[in-house]
Parts: C-alpha cells; sequence; structure tokens
C-alpha cells in the first residue's frame, strides 16, 4: 500500500513540475500535434496555420496565473534581465533595442505599464492611509491643530465666498452655512460631514445653476475625499502615458540633427520613464514600511533621477558632456513645465470644475 501511494504521488509531482517548468526542448523533439483550434496537424510550440498556443489550460488556477504572469510581464529570466539592466545601465537598454537584441528582454512597454501599475497602486495605499490619519484626527487633541483648523476655516469661507458670488458677504459663513459651528465636531472627517449635510440643504435652493452644481461637486468630495484621491491618481496615470509622446518629441527636437527616426526617442522615453516609476516606487514603498524615519534617505533616492537621466542621455546620444549637459538642463526646464501643466490639469478635472 505505501509502494502504491508513493508511485502516485510521484507520478503526481512530476505532472506538476511538467506543468509549472517551460518546455525547452528543440523543434525536432516534439512530437506532431493536432491544433484544438483548426485541426491542422503540426510539429511545435505554435500552430502555422492559425497561430493557437499549445499552453494546457486544464490545470491548477496558480500555475496557469503564473503563465499568464510571464506572458504578459515577461516574468522570466527576460524580466530579471530587463531591470537588472534598467536600473544599472542608463541608456543600454535602448540602444539594445535598436541594435535588434530584442529577445532577452521584456518590451519597452510592457516594463512601463508594469511599473506604472506597481508605482500607481502604491501611492494609492499610501495616500488613503494617509489621509485616514488625517481625517480621523482630533481637532481637540492639540490646541495648535484646533487653532490651525479655525485659520483654515477662515481661509476656506474666503475663497469660497471668492468662488461663488451668490455667497454671503459673512465670512463666516458660505451659503447660509456657519462655519465655525463645524469645529465642534470630535474631528476632521466629522466636520466635513457636517459641511457637507448642510452644503446639500441649501443647493436645493440654489437659483444659479452653475453655483449648484459646484456645490454639489463640494459636497462629493467632502463626504469622500478618498474619491477625490482616486481620481486624482487615475487622471495622473493616463497624463503621465500621454506624457511619453510628448517627452519624445521634446528629444526629437533637441536631436533633430540627428536624422534618426522618432520611434528611438520613444522608446529612450518609455525606458526613462520606466527607471523613475521604479525609483519612486522604491521610495513610496520605504515609507510605507518605515513611515517617517528615512526623509534623507528617500531624498538620496530621488536625487539619482536627475543624475541617471544625464548618464542615459550621455550614453544614448553619444554627446560631449557639456553639450549633453546644456541640453539636460533646457530639457528639465521644459519638461518641468509641462508636469506643471500637467499637475494643474489633473487636479482641476479631479475637482470637477471643468
Amino acid at each position: 500500500m505505501i509502494t502504491i501511494y508513493l508511485n502516485a504521488k510521484s507520478k503526481e509531482m512530476a505532472k506538476l513540475k511538467r506543468w509549472f517548468r517551460k518546455d525547452k526542448r528543440r523543434l525536432e523533439e516534439l512530437e506532431q500535434t493536432t491544433c484544438l483550434n483548426c485541426r491542422q496537424v503540426y510539429q511545435g510550440f505554435y500552430c502555422p496555420n492559425c497561430g493557437q498556443s499549445t499552453s494546457e489550460f486544464d490545470r491548477p488556477f496558480g500555475f496557469v496565473f503564473y503563465d499568464f504572469l510571464g506572458n504578459f510581464l515577461a516574468f522570466d529570466s527576460r524580466f530579471f534581465h530587463t531591470y537588472r539592466d534598467l536600473i544599472f545601465k542608463p541608456g543600454f537598454l535602448t540602444k539594445e533595442f535598436f541594435k535588434g537584441r530584442r529577445a532577452r528582454y521584456a518590451p519597452p512597454f510592457r516594463v512601463y505599464i508594469f511599473m506604472s501599475f506597481v508605482l500607481f497602486l502604491l501611492l494609492q495605499i499610501m495616500t488613503t492611509r494617509s489621509l485616514n490619519s488625517a481625517l480621523e484626527y482630533s481637532l481637540d487633541s492639540d490646541p495648535e491643530v484646533a487653532a490651525a483648523a479655525d485659520s483654515l476655516a477662515a481661509m476656506a469661507s474666503d475663497s469660497l465666498v471668492v468662488e461663488l458670488p451668490t455667497a454671503t458677504e459673512d465670512s463666516s459663513s458660505f451659503a447660509g452655512v456657519e462655519l465655525d459651528e463645524l469645529l465642534t465636531a470630535d474631528n476632521v472627517r466629522g466636520s466635513m460631514r457636517s459641511l457637507a449635510d448642510q452644503l446639500e440643504e441649501n443647493a436645493k435652493t440654489e437659483e444659479d445653476p452653475g453655483d449648484r452644481r459646484r456645490m454639489v461637486q463640494f459636497v462629493d468630495t467632502l463626504r469622500s475625499p478618498e474619491q477625490l484621491i482616486a481620481r486624482m491618481l487615475k487622471y495622473l496615470s493616463y497624463a503621465f502615458f500621454v506624457l511619453l509622446p510628448v517627452f519624445a518629441l521634446l528629444l526629437k527636437l533637441f536631436y533633430v540633427r540627428r536624422k534618426v527616426f522618432y520611434i528611438r526617442h520613444l522608446v529612450f522615453s518609455v525606458h526613462l520613464h520606466s527607471f523613475i516609476f521604479f525609483l519612486l516606487s522604491l521610495v513610496v514603498g520605504v515609507n510605507l514600511l518605515f513611515p517617517g524615519k528615512i526623509g534623507v534617505f528617500s531624498l538620496w533616492l530621488l536625487l539619482l533621477v536627475p543624475v541617471y537621466i544625464y548618464i542615459a542621455m550621455k550614453k544614448f546620444y553619444q554627446q560631449g558632456y557639456f553639450k549633453t549637459l546644456v541640453k539636460f538642463v533646457v530639457l528639465g526646464g521644459f519638461y518641468n513645465l509641462l508636469l506643471l501643466f500637467l499637475f494643474v490639469t489633473v487636479f482641476i478635472n479631479a475637482l470637477g470644475v471643468l
């Protein structure tokens, strides 16, 4: 009985290993098979008629999921080669890509999408944690906090009076809401909900459609500030994706005498932003693990970004140190202006002002 049990277990383990391990046999070593999709008889990993893979999906979900990660993220030796060279060899991956050595590395846009996913996931976790901590903070726990809340209430009322012409001129109230009364709530979230309830009632009687729409949007933001953060991060991820070709166009203009195709600058832009996202993910991840304790370390990590970009430009475009430095500084100025415009646009759209 024990022998039968061990034999069954060994067969089961062999089957699991076959599922998990990639088939490295040569083409001539493979047996002929019939494509289940088009009934073509062939020898290989893909049907020559319809292109369907011979991958087996009738197996435990964990192995199917691993294969999915492998196909989507190049989660094999290419994955580690790609990120090793991306991090430690600025500009190298782009040069290798256009030398035709592409099979050994993950595709550029796949690398970018993966790093973008990781970064914005970590940012969502960090901002949600910080926001919840701030909203649940007691207004009465610290006299300085209470004083700051008074100042913020006055500033908010002044700014909202300017925003809505039909609001009352008394800076202690906004659209009929007494802001001073809101500070009696236990915490910041309670104050925001009280303000939202009163604004919602007053919005029903507001005659101006534009002011009423803004009041309703403001009510939604007060009741669920987490949604505002989520919208901002979503729009920010879209905006950075749009920024990739724009930055590549700037590179094309700065290196117009090189007479190279736009696609070279685009791939270089994708690799640069992939590294920036990796570094930002590292900073956010470390701060999530050790909140408030490694500010200097995070600063040093962020200072690596301009150093990396300068080295990447020098190695990829093969120009002198001084000329590369001049282009790096001017290009950085334009890029920072683009970032400023991007952040303002994202914030305005997230608020729903437009």
